[in-house]
């Protein structure tokens, strides 16, 4: 084992992921508690190694693994071993996916001393807690609250009056602008800007006129934000962001929008001002979303799709055309271009038709 990885017993760890979990994870032990301390792939893992199944592909490599604690499903475990258990601990967890997860944040958890350093400028009135993190070039601005454990790296910035729960990490250059209200557990990646000013312009006599944006942005609990992400403080009211939503890279919240809880969303999505998603939505790479759109709780959005409006229901929507061969495509969207006139003439034909059809019925009679 590797002296720079944190060693856990296997029942310690199991202990460790039910709190983080909060008793969801169904799990059981078989066999003695081994010393782990990281996962691998099934057929690379030896001593010390965990190995997870999810996938049914490495089924037979999972057999055959040295790992010195395998963990899969109930279901799994029999049809794997039947009743001839192998000589190795074995975790039975109802979501092997979801203990590596939980385990991979005990496993890699990087511990960083406390304080202000020297170099980091925190303007008289803000108040971080003893026991939080604010690195050279961090920048607290006066008023704001930096709450118990959290980290502030190189070069981020906490506005005026911004306040910053528990255990969060904001990373280098990310922007939490003033009067933003971050719950706890929240990890801001580097670059992400929450709280810049929606876009907000009054048309006047051919001119745009700025609104002065005055609401905020309020985050929840355990949501994380990608990578130079941006999201709109709100105009008058604020925009808000649900506990455990996870917001990947160059995504863009207009202002006032809300977003649920536990939703998630692929890079590069955009979101107009003034829509809400609702809990457990989906939302797929690259998809654009009108302005001043209810979009129901359990929704799905796929990649590169546009919305422009929704029903009342919850649905999976997905409008894009797949990749074609160049030539193909134009042709393809040449007659998209068409489609206008080919209604006309289609609905012209159609009423010839049927006074064709009548000339032949009277001609009958």
């Amino acid at each position: 084992m590797a002296d720079n990885r944190p060693v856990f017993q296997a029942d310690e760890l199991i202990a460790r992921v039910s709190e983080l979990s909060k008793g969801r994870l169904v799990m059981r032990l078989i066999g003695p508690s081994v010393e782990v301390s990281r996962f691998m792939p099934p057929q690379a893992a030896g001593e010390g190694d965990m190995a997870f199944l999810t996938n049914a592909a490495y089924a037979e490599a999972m057999k055959a693994s040295k790992a010195s604690l395998i963990i899969l499903r109930e279901q799994d475990l029999s049809a794997l071993f039947g009743d001839a258990l192998p000589e190795r601990s074995i975790l039975v967890c109802d979501n092997p996916y979801a203990f590596f997860a939980f385990a991979s944040q005990l496993l890699f958890r990087t511990e960083l001393p406390p304080g202000v350093h020297p170099r980091a400028f925190v303007e008289e009135g803000a108040v971080v807690d003893p026991t939080a993190t604010v690195e050279a070039l961090a920048v607290v601005r006066a008023g704001a609250k930096i709450g118990a454990r959290t980290v502030v790296k190189a070069g981020a910035v906490v506005g005026e009056g911004a306040q910053v729960g528990e255990d969060c990490i904001i990373y280098s250059n990310a922007v939490l602008e003033r009067g933003t209200v971050v719950g706890s557990r929240c990890i801001f990646q580097p670059g992400c800007v929450i709280g810049g000013d929606g876009f907000g312009f009054a048309p006047f006599k051919g001119e745009w006129v700025k609104i002065p944006q005055v609401g905020r942005v309020v985050i929840g609990d355990d949501v994380e934000i990608g990578a130079n992400t941006t999201i709109d403080r709100g105009a008058l009211e604020d925009t808000v962001v649900g506990d455990g939503t996870k917001l990947d890279n160059q995504i863009q919240l207009g202002h006032n929008d809300r977003i649920g809880r536990h939703v998630v969303m692929a890079a590069c999505v955009g979101i107009a001002g003034s829509t809400s998603v609702g809990d457990h939505s989906m939302v797929g790479g690259a998809a654009m979303v009108n302005g001043h759109i209810d979009i129901p709780a359990g929704s799905g959005i796929g990649p590169a799709t546009a919305i422009t409006g929704w029903g009342d229901k919850p649905a999976q929507k997905t409008g894009f055309f797949p990749a074609m061969e160049g030539r193909d495509f134009q042709l393809a969207a040449a007659m998209v271009s068409r489609l206008p006139s080919m209604r006309k003439e289609l609905k012209a034909l159609s009423k010839r038709v049927e006074e064709l059809a009548a000339l032949i019925r009277s001609a009958e009679e």
